[in-house]
């Protein structure tokens, strides 16, 4: 299957973007942390946050990096995009709703970052669902 470089440029955005907050959750678990309000304690929260916020996105980034090259994957890349945003999204807003504090700018503007990021996969999905038939 042919690369769409449409497809393939939003998902090296995706990947992009996954790859560099991955690297610097896992170099400054600590600073990424603090600036949501968060207190790693101990070694093991460092590490924990090291590998579920920096692991989990460089592992993210470079499969959607991987989707982009190569037009059999492509669709799957635009799917796992569009639901990895979509599921931090709404958590995220189920969070904000549920919190009876208020979040600060920080976590505002990661959810306009999540939701306007679904929008964009999403789309871009679609097009590439009605091109599969």
């Amino acid at each position: 299957m042919k690369v769409n470089k449409a497809y393939a440029a939003i998902l090296l955005l995706n990947a992009a973007a996954f790859a560099f907050f991955g690297v610097k959750w896992l170099l400054s678990p600590t600073v990424m942390a603090s600036g949501l309000g968060i207190h790693l304690t101990n070694a093991d929260a460092i590490t924990d946050a090291q590998a579920v916020y920096g692991g989990l996105e460089l592992g993210v980034g470079v499969f959607l990096a991987i989707c982009a090259f190569k037009g059999s994957l492509q669709w799957a890349g635009l799917l796992a995009a569009t639901l990895a945003l979509a599921g931090l999204g709404t958590c995220r807003g189920l969070g904000i709703l549920m919190t009876p504090e208020h979040v600060t700018g920080a976590t505002t503007q990661l959810l306009a970052t999540d939701l306007g990021g679904t929008a964009l996969d999403a789309v871009f999905l679609f097009l590439a669902s009605r091109k599969r038939g």
